[in-house]
């Protein structure tokens, strides 16, 4: 049993350690959406570069700094909205280099509001990651209905 579990860890670190950028900013990605289910708008933030512009899909302006990407999703997610589900389709990503990758796709969520369930969507989304140390950020992101 022992040696299953290391063969397995072995599989687990040799499969990440050669993960192309496209694939390690989409799990980052996707880790981002999984957050954005959860209404945790401090957690949500951490997604994103101390210097993204962000333009959310009802931003009336860029912003471009962490705190007003916190503000934004404060109200956002304020008040009785309940996101049970965001998914991604019609995505696609390309490299631009090995610490850079654009990624492009459509979005929508369903949440609970007064008691019914509602989608809003599907939104346009264009996202750029930046590997920084060994995380990928967020460090432009533009959404729209």
């Amino acid at each position: 049993m022992r040696t299953v579990s290391v063969l397995a860890c072995v599989l687990l670190w040799t499969s990440h350690a050669n993960a192309t950028p496209v694939e390690d900013a989409l799990v980052a990605y996707d880790k981002f959406f999984a957050a954005f289910t959860t209404d945790n708008y401090e957690q949500i933030t951490e997604f994103f570069a101390p210097d993204a512009q962000f333009y959310g899909t009802n931003s009336p302006e860029v912003v471009t700094s962490r705190e007003g990407i916190r503000s934004y999703f404060k109200r956002a997610l304020e008040g009785t909205r309940g996101t049970t589900m965001a998914r991604q389709f019609d995505r696609t990503a390309l490299p631009l280099s090995d610490s850079v990758v654009a990624i492009a796709g459509k979005w929508q969520s369903e949440r609970t509001q007064v008691g019914a369930m509602t989608t809003a969507g599907p939104s346009r989304s264009t996202v750029v990651l930046q590997k920084r140390g060994d995380r990928w950020l967020i460090v432009q992101f533009h959404s729209s209905p």
